[in-house]
Order: C-alpha cells, then sequence, then structure tokens
C-alpha cells in the first residue's frame, strides 16, 4: 500500500471517529451503538486505529475536556460539535498516542477542511499548537479540577466519595484502566485446567479466576480466533463478575428459569452451559441486541425462548406460567463498568439514576410475579449506586411481603462468597485493577403461602 493511500485510509478512521464522538456528546447513542454502525465504513484493518480514538477520547474526556475549555475563549456552538470532537481527537493524539506531533495538528485541520469548515482551520491550528508548546503548564493550572486530576466527572466522583470513601482511590484507578480480557470456559464441553493447558500451548498465558469456576485472565488480550475451539463454544469472553450469576442462580435439569433483560446473551449462554435442558426464556427489549443473544447462542450451539418485549410489560409476554429462577440484571448506570463503558464519562447525569431506580423498581415488582412459590430470583446490576443496589431491595422488600432474601450461596453450597462486600442487602464488588469488573447481587426467593 502506497502511503498516500495510507494516510487517506487513516483520515477515513478520523473521519469516521469525529462523526461517532460527535454523536455522543450530543446524546445520540452510546460508544458500543455508534460503533456498531459506523465501524463499517472504514478498511477492516483500520478498525483498531477507529476504537484507539473513539474509547480513548471517551476514556480521557473529563481531562481532555477541562483542557479543551480552558484553550478556547468560547465554546464551540451545537452545530459545531464535530469541530469540538476534532479538537478532543486533536488533543488524545497530542497526549496519548505515539502521533508525532505535527502530524496530529495537521490532520485536525484537515478535518475541518473536510467537514466544510475551513473556517475553523486557522483556530484548530493556533488552539493545538498552544497546547503543544505549553501542555504541561495547562495540564498543572487545572490539576485541582476533580475531572482532571481523577479523570472523572465531578458529580460522579461526589457520588463515590460520598458512598465509598474508603475505597474511592480503588474505583477511579480501575474506572480509568483498559480491562483485563477474561473469558468463560465452557465447563460442559472442556474443564478450566484443560483449556488453559491448551492456550499454554497456542503460547496464550492466563491467570485462573478466584471467585469464578469458569474465569480464565488472559495475560495479554488476543483476538477471539485465536483461542482453541471458540467457535465451537469452548469459551465466550466474559468478565469474572458476570460470570457469578450462573453460578449462584445454578439451574438444574427440568427447571423453568428466565433471563430477564438478557442482552447481550452471555449470562443467557452461562446458564445453558450449567444445565443445557432446562427450560430457558430469554427477555429483551431492543431488537438489535435481540440479535446478539440470538448469535451467541447458535455460536454456543443451545436454543431459548427468545422473546423481544419489555420484561416489566407482563401483558407482552408471559403466558402464565411461573418460573423456578429468574436472572434479573436489571438496567443501571453500569457505574462499576465505565472501563468498558467510557462514553459513561459523557453520557451520564445525575438525574439518570433517579430514573433508572424508577425502571428498575417497575420491572423487579411486576417480574416477582412470574416466579413460584419457594422460587429465587437473583437481582443483579454492573452499578456502584447504592440507590440501584441495596436501597432498591430494601423498598422491594418493605413492599413483597412473601420476598425474602437469603445468603448468596443458598442454592450452591460449593459457591465461596469471599468476593466483594456485604452490605445492608446483597453484596457489592467494587471493579479491580486486574481482575473483575463492579457489581452487585443480591439473591431472593419467594415464601410459599
Amino acid at each position: 500500500m502506497k502511503p498516500s493511500d495510507t494516510t487517506s485510509i487513516q483520515h477515513s478512521a478520523r473521519q469516521v471517529a469525529i462523526e461517532i464522538i460527535a454523536n455522543i456528546l450530543l446524546q445520540q447513542g452510546s460508544l458500543s451503538t455508534q460503533l456498531a454502525r459506523h465501524q463499517t465504513d472504514v478498511a477492516s484493518e483500520h478498525i483498531p486505529l477507529l476504537k484507539e480514538l473513539c474509547f480513548g477520547v471517551c476514556r480521557q474526556y473529563p481531562k481532555l475536556n477541562s483542557v479543551a475549555l480552558s484553550l478556547l475563549s468560547h465554546p464551540f456552538e451545537e452545530k459545531d460539535t464535530d469541530l469540538y470532537a476534532t479538537l478532543l481527537l486533536g488533543l488524545y493524539q497530542l497526549s496519548y498516542m505515539n502521533t508525532p506531533d505535527h502530524a496530529a495538528v495537521n490532520e485536525s485541520v484537515e478535518a475541518c477542511r473536510l467537514l466544510n469548515k475551513d473556517w475553523a482551520t486557522k483556530l484548530m491550528n493556533a488552539v493545538l499548537r498552544r497546547y503543544q508548546r505549553e501542555g504541561d503548564e495547562i495540564i498543572a493550572s487545572l490539576e485541582s479540577m476533580p475531572s482532571v486530576e481523577y479523570n472523572q466527572p465531578k458529580w460522579l466522583v461526589k457520588r463515590f466519595n460520598k458512598h465509598w470513601p474508603d475505597q474511592l482511590e480503588e474505583i477511579i484507578e480501575a474506572s480509568n484502566t483498559h480491562p483485563p480480557m477474561c473469558i468463560r470456559v465452557n465447563e460442559s464441553a472442556v474443564s478450566r485446567e484443560t483449556y488453559q493447558t491448551q492456550l499454554s500451548e497456542l503460547g496464550i498465558k492466563s491467570n485462573a479466576g478466584e471467585f469464578s469456576p469458569s474465569a480464565l485472565y488472559l495475560r495479554n488480550a488476543v483476538r477471539v480466533s485465536e483461542l482453541p475451539n471458540f467457535e465451537e463454544g469452548f469459551s465466550s469472553v466474559q468478565d469474572e463478575a458476570a460470570q457469578l450469576s450462573a453460578h449462584i442462580l445454578l439451574p438444574k435439569s427440568g427447571e423453568k428459569v428466565l433471563d430477564a433483560c438478557a442482552a447481550p446473551g452471555g449470562k443467557t449462554g452461562h446458564l445453558l452451559e450449567v444445565a443445557k435442558d432446562i427450560e430457558l426464556t430469554a427477555v429483551e427489549l431492543e431488537p438489535w441486541r435481540m440479535e446478539k443473544i440470538e448469535s451467541n447462542l447458535e455460536r454456543l450451539g443451545y436454543s431459548a425462548h427468545l422473546i423481544c418485549a419489555d420484561a416489566g410489560d407482563l401483558d407482552a409476554w408471559w403466558e402464565g406460567e411461573q418460573f423456578d429462577k429468574i436472572l434479573l440484571d436489571v438496567p443501571c448506570s453500569a457505574t462499576g463498568v465505565i472501563r468498558r463503558n467510557p462514553d459513561i464519562k459523557i453520557n451520564r447525569k445525575p438525574a439518570d439514576i433517579n430514573e433508572l431506580v424508577e425502571i428498575q423498581r417497575e420491572i423487579v415488582n411486576q417480574v416477582w410475579k412470574t416466579l413460584k412459590p419457594n422460587g429465587f430470583l437473583l437481582y443483579v446490576t454492573c452499578s456502584l449506586m447504592p440507590e440501584e443496589n441495596e436501597q432498591q431491595i430494601h423498598q422491594f422488600l418493605e413492599s413483597q411481603l412473601d420476598a425474602n432474601e437469603v445468603p448468596l450461596n443458598t442454592i450452591n453450597e460449593d459457591l465461596s462468597i469471599e468476593w466483594g462486600i456485604p452490605v445492608s442487602h446483597g453484596r457489592q464488588l467494587f471493579p479491580s485493577l486486574e481482575g473483575h469488573d463492579g457489581f452487585y447481587y443480591c439473591l431472593l426467593q419467594k415464601i410459599s403461602a
């Protein structure tokens, strides 16, 4: 490939990154949905570059945003959000990538022309060149700002410090890093020890997870195509904390099981790996996310009754037969998985928490009706907010007189519950630097009349 060809493709990746970041800034979708929609707009070999630009800007957004605003005498108008995305990309390249400084500046200036906004070229050039010269001094002058010191939104740092002062540094550090690659071994097909040996024979080093008996952490991330028998369903990419769901519920042959709010289907597949002959129903609201569940199950060689509906709208999907066990992984703030969804630093707002609490309350109260007497419901979030977790469960137990909280290893007595910390109801896990994400678990049982 000629150098000019390479440059044009990289410009293409850059322009797509500008569009994606601008859309995120305008609250027009998450990073994952934007990437799914637009990554085909660049050559396949340059998708890693696109992801690096998009994930990088989102991950460093609080700091980059503070720096950018300090460099501008006037913020860009909403109609020029694409120019602001261009500036953020330029700052990211200058600060965190190996792009030569002159190239990062020139590409940003050229991007203005490609956006048909030639009037902004001089401004973009001047601002980025000033950052080249005075970057260290500018950052030093902003260090007292939480957005720069912690690289998190100010409101979120306040919440973390209020709820988890002893864990604040741990949460911040883990939330700002790249997550490790963790896989779930399909123990119905191969033992974890055997699979770890197979990985080792391929030069892929791994460490066994401490809490999930099916978890392996890869010391260096690899493409899934490099994993032994991946297409045959021998393993899946899934965080260790997320893997605990199936081990806690431990479905047994013949049981009728519900996976509510099921996308993207990792937990759905794991439930079937634990007991493939359960009668599993998976409910998911978004059609495009339902496609992910179908794809995951097809690769694993399993099937389930898939329903595209709002789990809280029983009239839309429930036929009246109650379930033995329910996995309820409710929509949440995802504040325990910021490192995997760094656009949370841009999109999540304090008011979202209250809205999500109401949605969760409606779902859990409705789904509870579909549980058999003596049955179990596992309430799960990937949130660190007590309002969504222990406080939500407290209110639920106050209102549902036939509900009783039980220890997390009630069903699976062999499961060691040494992870996270006990809270007033359930257990809270925090994201760890080289380990699992932040999750919350609480196991409930319906009292027989």
